[in-house]
């Protein structure tokens, strides 16, 4: 009787584990598909943008005004960041890739930020540890994956 419950469970063991193995992998976007560009901005949405930051999102909101502000050479008073989403990028470019470059082919914990300088919208695509490369939309990467 023993033989029997211990064959039995052996194959519906077995039989699972062949039919997770055949299942389609999750989907994820492709690497390929560029961040679209931020849609233009009229002059009343520039004077006043809408921005909430969580307050845990706040510490990165602030280097990600730091970061922005010496790219741009712009004073930190004329950006205003207006979303900061925690993301995986797919690789060490952080979803900015220079042409050229080779990058660790590694998952990277990070951050999409949305910010608004001199009234032009930027993207500011940064790791955990705060480092951030300003992203031209022509070279802008989807994240592997993105929580809000």
């Amino acid at each position: 009787m023993k033989q029997t419950r211990f064959a039995l469970i052996s194959i519906l063991i077995l039989l699972t584990l062949t039919l997770a193995a055949c299942a389609a992998p999750p989907t994820r976007p492709d690497d390929t598909t560029p961040v679209q560009p931020a849609e233009a901005v009229s002059p009343a949405e520039e004077k006043m943008p809408e921005a909430t930051i969580s307050p845990e999102m706040q510490p990165m909101a602030d280097k990600a005004t730091g970061i922005l502000a010496e790219a741009l050479t712009v004073s930190p008073e004329n950006v205003t960041i207006l979303e900061v989403q925690r993301v995986e990028w797919r690789d060490a470019s952080l979803g900015c890739p220079k042409p050229g470059m080779m990058y660790a082919q590694v998952i990277t914990p990070g951050y999409l930020i949305k910010a608004q300088v001199n009234g032009e919208t930027q993207m500011l695509h940064m790791n955990e540890a705060g480092r951030g490369v300003v992203c031209p939309p022509d070279r802008a990467k989807q994240p592997y994956s993105a929580t809000k």
